[in-house]
């Protein structure tokens, strides 16, 4: 269009996969001229990079193709993702989508965005296809104090519940070399913390412990940290091999789900609860101060309440400092949808109520030992607003300091200043006797 730049915004909803995809889109775009606007503004350009996980999410893609319609009415709207991958015909009757892609490949949809504004005719649905090949892509320029490193794509479990496996195809993954490049150079410009994302990173198919201590040899990496992992994948075998890396962060995000077996073998999850307590005592045992948060699903069809205070009860055993709570989403097409049994909506919310206030007496309790004890950690600060740096400690506790120096992007040993929670977060201050 007459040499002009394009201004483009690209909105990105679900994982932290969709995420690093998305950024991978906007490099690709900056690269081949397209300046890089905010969702809120007016651009000529809007790629929505959809999810499609719960019914709500999905209501939620096709709610930003429509904020976008109306900021600019004229704008090429290109939507990719899961969403545009499970129901195309839906999201191309959305106001100007010019172009539906999918997860087949996610780059394909830059290219399409910088067609249509050439000009150049271009089909309204991308390739389809989920093929067996991993597409193979660096972020250059993390936009988070972290970098998120994706490693994997895919799932095979094939959970009664979940849509995942038909949206984003099966397990393929980024060759370890190419992992351990990327990281490299994220720390070459700055980052002191990688997290190794995915759909299942358990699954990534070059081992996790091996390329985990790999990546824990590299000079200026400080930390590594592991975005979601099956509760039965962190066994013995797998904590004997990474405990001594020195860098693995005291941090597990269980896709946990239930804690009842009888809905785990509803859901078709391939552990049960004695695995799941196991893996977490043994590894309480070598990685002192290990933090665990989980994903955990309220009202699966059948759940009756006895299974409900099954999980309830078990989850306060096991002793999170956080958790995603959801209700359950019935997703078409999958096994769960057709089940007997729905549970009511009502049900679900207090179901998911009384989860989150077991977590939150969890969290106070494990916030107060630490205090009790005096802990030392090591917090990595990524923001700063009124005077006040805001980050995590290496197990996961959000934690926010008032102090000199100006750096986000470094660990500083922090000890806790209270054992108050203050807006979702801990007070701390600088442990200069460390060391």
């Amino acid at each position: 269009m007459s040499g002009k730049k394009p201004t483009v915004s690209v909105c990105t909803l679900g994982c932290r996969v969709n995420q690093y995809e998305s950024r991978a889109i906007c490099e690709y775009l900056e690269a081949h001229g397209a300046e890089i606007r905010d969702f809120s503004e007016k651009c000529d350009i809007y790629i929505i990079n959809t999810c499609a996980v719960t019914s709500e999410s999905e209501r939620k893609s096709r709610q930003m193709a429509r904020r976008a319609n109306k900021t600019n009415p004229e704008a090429f709207i290109v939507l990719t993702g899961c969403q545009a991958q499970l129901s195309p015909k839906e999201a191309a009757e959305l106001p100007m989508v010019r172009y539906v892609g999918g997860n087949a490949s996610k780059l394909e949809a830059a290219r399409a965005a910088l067609s249509l504004w050439n000009g150049e005719c271009v089909p309204l649905f991308g390739r389809r296809e989920i093929g067996a090949e991993y597409e193979n892509y660096s972020v250059l320029r993390p936009d988070h104090t972290r970098a998120y490193v994706k490693i994997e794509d895919g799932c095979e479990n094939r959970c009664a519940y979940c849509v995942i496996p038909k949206v984003r195809g099966t397990v393929r993954s980024k060759p370890a070399d190419d992992v351990i490049e990327e990281v490299r150079h994220a720390v070459s410009i700055g980052y002191k913390e990688i997290v190794l994302t995915g759909i299942e990173i358990s699954s990534y198919q070059y081992s996790l412990p091996k390329l985990i201590f790999a990546l824990s040899r590299l000079e200026g990496l400080e930390r590594i940290r592991l975005s979601s992992v099956n509760p039965a994948f962190i066994d013995k075998k797998f904590t004997d091999a990474v405990k001594d890396t020195g860098k693995l962060c005291p941090h597990f995000h269980l896709s946990l789900q239930s804690c009842c077996d009888r809905t785990l073998n509803a859901m078709r999850r391939r552990y049960n609860t004695r695995m799941l307590f196991e893996n977490c005592a043994y590894l309480r045992t070598v990685m002192p101060g290990v933090c665990f948060t989980a994903d955990v699903i309220c009202g699966f069809p059948g759940e009756r309440d006895e299974d409900f205070n099954d999980t309830l009860q078990n989850i306060e055993k096991l002793r999170l400092l956080h958790a995603h709570i959801f209700p359950y989403s019935k997703r078409p097409g999958t096994e769960a949808a057709d089940m007997p049994f729905q549970v009511p909506d009502a049900v679900k919310a207090e179901r998911c109520a009384a989860l989150a206030e077991a977590v939150a007496r969890s969290r106070a309790e494990i916030v107060s030992g630490f205090y009790a004890e005096a802990r030392r950690f090591t917090a990595l600060f990524e923001t700063e607003s009124g005077g006040w740096l805001h980050g995590h400690t290496e197990n996961y506790l959000p934690v926010r300091i008032r102090s000199d120096f100006s750096t986000h992007s470094c660990t500083v040993p922090v000890i806790l200043a209270s054992d108050s929670e203050i807006n979702g977060e801990f007070e701390v201050t600088e442990d200069r006797d460390k060391n």
